[in-house]
């Protein structure tokens, strides 16, 4: 049901027109889901919880859960920002512009520290989590997509099927590892999510979301997010792109870029055979 559907994932630049990706045939998808499920991939559904307002004028880039309240990074040349967001009303609690006019990226938190990346700016911003003050910047080599933290690392991706693991303080590359899923490799992997032991990637330009073993590289799971109910205007960059972990309900919260809706949701594994 996935294998195909990833490996059809493809680009490299985070803002363009998207070309669709042809579903899959009923029977295609059986194959592939049978042979996923063979290598030990789990198959997830999303099982929708609530539904929340989410700004459309949002270019989505990166999410995050703090003390009840969104983090959310914003994209777009000349228009991207750091806000913070109340998660029943979408309302833009706080907010601060990303300097230069750089095209903002994923961001996470890092103790009382925000790190907000940016696409081909080759530069990573240091934030004040309460003040969103600017603390400092970094320089880095390649582009910025999405960003996590999983209490030992900065676990980052950059448009190749790879992430790269950086250390929260000084942003050094400590790592780097392959992303594959049945041997193959998987790119376009853009905002993150860490959960424990694993890390969550929306696939850009798809409805997919997979589950990486850090440790390997290797995709263990692949939600298919395709049922969510969206009614979006820019329907060509408006593409699934948010995840943030919620640890007091053990759920997740999932948008997209322009979306009109934030929804809460479990991933549901699917049962097969």
């Amino acid at each position: 049901m996935t294998t195909d559907r990833i490996e059809q994932a493809a680009g490299t630049q985070p803002l363009t027109t998207a070309v669709p990706v042809p579903a899959p045939t009923t029977e295609e998808a059986a194959e592939a889901a049978e042979a996923d499920d063979a290598n030990g991939v789990e198959q997830f559904t999303v099982e929708v919880l609530e539904q929340f307002p989410h700004d459309t004028n949002a270019f989505t880039q990166g999410l995050e859960l703090y003390e009840g309240a969104f983090i959310e990074s914003t994209g777009v040349s000349g228009e991207s920002d750091l806000r913070l967001v109340d998660p029943a009303t979408g309302a833009v609690l706080q907010k601060v512009l990303t300097p230069n006019d750089f095209f903002a990226e994923g961001v996470t938190r890092v103790g009382d520290q925000l790190i907000q990346l940016t696409w081909q700016n080759n530069v990573a911003f240091f934030w004040d989590v309460e003040t969103f003050v600017l603390r400092d910047r970094v320089s880095y080599q390649g582009e910025g997509w999405g960003l996590c933290y999983d209490g030992d690392r900065l676990i980052m991706t950059d448009g190749q099927p790879a992430l790269t693991f950086r250390d929260p303080v000084t942003f050094e590359e400590t790592g780097r590892i392959d992303v594959t899923l049945d041997g193959q490799p998987v790119n376009a992997l853009n905002e993150l999510e860490c959960v424990g032991d694993v890390v969550w990637a929306n696939i850009w330009r798809t409805d997919l979301i997979v589950r990486i073993d850090p440790a390997t590289g290797q995709v263990t799971g692949v939600v298919d997010a395709s049922e969510l109910d969206v009614d979006v205007a820019a329907a060509g960059e408006a593409v699934l792109n948010g995840i943030a972990w919620d640890e007091s309900t053990q759920s997740f919260y999932i948008t997209g870029k322009y979306w009109p809706t934030m929804f809460r949701v479990n991933f549901v594994p699917i049962q097969t055979g």
